[in-house]
């Protein structure tokens, strides 16, 4: 069957109440409410991040899936290939078939094809499905299934192909093609968790487990369905991060009673004293102090015994080489001062420079040989200045010597009193013997020096380096147990710092948390509300003639708690009951069904169709009729597709005029199965008009009012065939689509909407009508608009206007595939 062959949903009219479109999708929602919410910007950051670390990607993310046909071979009750071509988009479509025709093949064949399992075979022995294989399949062929897919927004087909090489059910291989992004593994398209979530199949087993399921296994079910995980999945990722950052604090805040009691141990070290100040800093501990004494950095303050003791370690006292030899130095100093005796260098000198003025004198008077001063005769004469020029050069070698000794003795007084230091901390131990060496630099006689400075010298140095090995012990013993602690010390600093710095995050974390909680609070009540509500409106179709009401469905307990269950308030005559215990298996498949289809159309779900085996089972035939009406609402918004043996449903679709596309699966020998189509809305609307023309003595009424009514409905379903498939290539949403479709209220809108896709271009149909169909389109458009006025339409020969009608919504549904 070609696509302009395919069923659409009809326009026909209902006295049923109308299901509402379905809502916005939550991850839409929620970032509406996240980008007008008054937060912090750093409490939005996160929230984008962890709600944007669930989008989806892939095809479901680009569009609703519809199915556009399902190819099967080798599986099951079916051999060679067989095909079920189906109107991809929404509309209600009967696969029907005697039992054994190979109809269950099909809907099993194409939930396999998505999931690579049948629940026909969930928790049975594998022996149950060792017969998965068709007997008859031919040689060298080999079993596979072959959906093809219209995806919303694509212009072309995608393929989903399941194949199987070997004999194990359980080990197919699925690949998926989609126009312009190649070929994948299934597992690698995004909606593995949405077909948990919204599983668009459901069989006769389905229905029997969703009502007889465990408690927590209904509750998630339904609590899926509210579209909350995605909500639910970014607080699990907050509250993973905020627990990981509360772990970190608790655990800091944990290993400071020990870390303490460690510290106070060595009370004795001014660094633990430190320590225990920094961590117990009001408001935060100081980090800073804390990491400086692990670097081991000079403390702040000089005072303590730890500072004494690095101070022994670090005293220096006289250099005793330096010492012994500037007490060598000053002894031969001192030995050759001796030596001069008690010779005055400036006696000498004196003595020296009178006996140069008496030789001056007697160079300036030759002729006097009488001394000036003692006035004896001739003894001034050349020998006396020869004694007298000697002596002089005696004495003037006594003075330099007894300079020259003196002289070194005092720059060996000084060498010896320059090695006298002390230090601007001395070590308490060392004050005496340090005053002592100090006390060298004011000695003034050089014997007295010699002696005591080398004995305070070395009296100092041995002190100094028993001071110094005491205190290095001491030091080593203290640095001992000190490394022993600094490594705990340091690990903690590094942790409790990480963890203070975290702390604006966690209370963001904890902002963002209490946001996402009370949004899924306000959404959990709200859709669960709603989807209540739709559960009540299905089963009210669906109860018939029961006594049965349910009052309510609820969800108690938590995705979280122990105990989670799905609650059904029902009555019986006004008196409350369990609806498990008072309903009849009819009843029960019924409520399952009120349960499930809401499911399965809620707006998070990505599929746009539903795929339902045996329904009608149990059921009485007030159910049926009930179920018909149920499944039309639902073929409004989703493509329905329905296997049944049972050919009350298709009469039940008939006999209230509820369009509906109808398929009849056949089987023939060697497994050959055949899919034909028997009707659609608009052959239905067809075949009604013409069994119309063909009623004997028609009256004229019918011949110029119903007749043409019949037509228009076909006209509508034609029409809205071509608007659906021009919407969807144009890649508009569904939501627009469907509020246009409620504002065509007119055959002209409609006509509208296929052509333009636009309910206001009124104005162009004509024109359009006679380019596409021919001028005698425009005529046949106006007779079935005059069949609802009071003088209504013309109509010479019923059967050539029948015709006519059906050959001009054959080329409106072609036109609105080919253009």
């Amino acid at each position: 069957m070609t696509e302009t062959e395919q069923p659409q949903h009809t326009a026909h009219h209902s006295t049923q109440p109308t299901q509402t479109a379905p809502s916005m999708p939550v991850a839409e929602l929620v970032e509406a409410r996240r980008a007008e919410a008054v937060l912090s910007e750093p409490v939005k950051v996160l929230l984008k991040d962890a709600l944007g670390e669930g989008e989806a990607e892939g095809p479901s993310s680009v569009g609703r899936i519809y199915l556009a046909s399902v190819a099967v071979t080798g599986f099951r009750g079916i051999g060679p290939r067989t095909w079920l071509n189906l109107s991809p988009r929404p509309g209600v479509n009967l696969v029907v078939g005697r039992n054994g025709s190979g109809k269950s093949s099909i809907a099993e064949g194409i939930e396999t094809a998505f999931t690579g399992t049948n629940m026909r075979w969930h928790g049975l022995h594998a022996s149950r499905s060792s017969n998965w294989r068709n007997l008859h399949l031919e040689d060298g062929a080999k079993p596979e299934i072959e959906v093809k897919l219209a995806i919303e927004g694509d212009t072309g087909r995608s393929t989903l192909t399941r194949t199987w090489e070997s004999e194990d059910f359980g080990g197919s291989q699925a690949e998926f093609k989609r126009p312009g992004h190649g070929r994948v593994p299934l597992d690698q398209v995004a909606w593995k968790q949405a077909m948990e979530d919204y599983r668009p199949f459901l069989s006769y087993v389905d229905l029997d487990r969703m009502i007889s399921g465990k408690p927590s296994e209904m509750y998630d079910a339904i609590a899926t369905i509210l579209g909350l995980r995605h909500l639910s999945a970014a607080d699990s990722r907050l509250r993973a991060e905020e627990k990981v950052l509360e772990d970190a604090a608790k655990a800091a805040k944990a290993e400071v009673p020990e870390l303490v009691d460690a510290l106070y141990a060595l009370e004795d070290d001014e660094r633990a004293v430190q320590a225990l100040l920094a961590i117990d800093t009001p408001g935060s501990p100081d980090f800073d102090t804390v990491e400086a004494l692990v670097a081991g950095l000079p403390a702040d303050t000089d005072e303590g015994l730890l500072a004494e003791l690095r101070v022994a370690v670090a005293v220096q006292g006289p250099d005793m080489e330096q010492v012994a030899a500037a007490v060598v130095g000053l002894r031969k100093a001192l030995a050759d001062a001796e030596d001069v005796g008690g010779t005055s260098a400036e006696d000498a000198h004196q003595r020296a420079d009178l006996l140069a003025r008496a030789l001056a004198h007697n160079d300036r008077h030759p002729d006097e040989r009488s001394c000036p001063v003692c006035e004896a005769d001739r003894v001034l004469d050349g020998e006396w200045a020869a004694r007298a020029a000697a002596q002089i050069a005696v004495l003037r070698q006594e003075a330099k010597a007894a300079d020259d000794a003196h002289s070194a003795l005092r720059s060996a007084v000084r060498v010896l009193q320059d090695l006298v230091h002390r230090p601007q901390r001395i070590p308490t131990a060392l004050t005496d013997p340090w005053d002592a060496w100090a006390a060298c630099r004011t000695v003034s006689d050089p014997g007295e020096l010699v002696g005591r400075a080398h004995e305070a010298a070395g009296t100092l140095a041995d002190a100094c380096a028993a001071v110094r090995e005491n205190a290095t012990r001491e030091l080593e013993k203290r640095d001992e147990r000190w490394r022993r602690l600094v490594t705990r010390l340091a690990g903690w600093a590094e942790r409790a710092r990480a963890a203070k710095e975290s702390d604006p995050r966690l209370r963001d974390i904890r902002r963002a948390r209490a946001w996402i909680k009370a949004l899924s609070t306000e959404l959990r009540e709200r859709r669960m509300e709603g989807f209540a509500d739709q559960s009540q409106r299905i089963w009210e179709k669906l109860r018939q003639e029961s006594n049965i009401d349910l009052n309510g469905v609820s969800l108690r307990g938590s995705e979280k708690a122990t105990v989670r269950k799905l609650v059904m308030d029902v009555s019986v005559d006004g008196q409350d009951a369990s609806a498990l215990g008072v309903m009849s298996q009819g009843e029960l498949h019924s409520l399952a069904l009120s349960l499930f289809l809401p499911r399965a159309v809620t707006a998070d779900s990505p599929f746009g169709f539903i795929v339902i085996d045996d329904p009608v089972q149990s059921m009485d035939p007030a159910k049926v009729n009930g179920l018909a009406q149920v499944l039309h609402e639902l073929g409004k918004h989703r493509q329905v597709v329905v296997f049944t043996h049972d050919t009350r449903l298709q009469r039940a679709f008939t006999s209230q005029e509820l369009p509906v596309t109808v398929f009849e699966v056949e089987r023939g020998k060697s497994s050959k199965v055949h899919v034909k189509p028997v009707t659609d809305p608009v052959r239905q609307a067809i075949g009604d008009a013409r069994a119309l023309a063909s009623t004997k003595n028609l009256p004229e009424a019918a011949r110029t009012h119903v007749l043409p009514s019949l037509c228009r409905i076909a006209l509508e379903n034609a029409f809205l065939e071509a608007a659906w498939v021009q919407h969807r290539r144009s890649g508009g949403s569904e939501r627009d689509l469907h509020a246009a479709v409620a504002d065509a209220d007119k055959l002209m809108k409609m006509a509208a909407l296929a052509f333009f896709g636009d309910i206001g271009r009124t104005d162009d149909v004509y024109r359009e009508l006679r380019t596409r169909c021919g001028p005698r389109a425009v005529d046949l458009l106006k007779q079935c608009q005059n069949g609802a006025h009071a003088t209504g339409a013309r109509i010479a020969d019923a059967h050539h206007f029948v015709d006519e009608i059906k050959d001009l919504a054959q080329k409106v549904r072609t036109a609105g595939v080919t253009k």
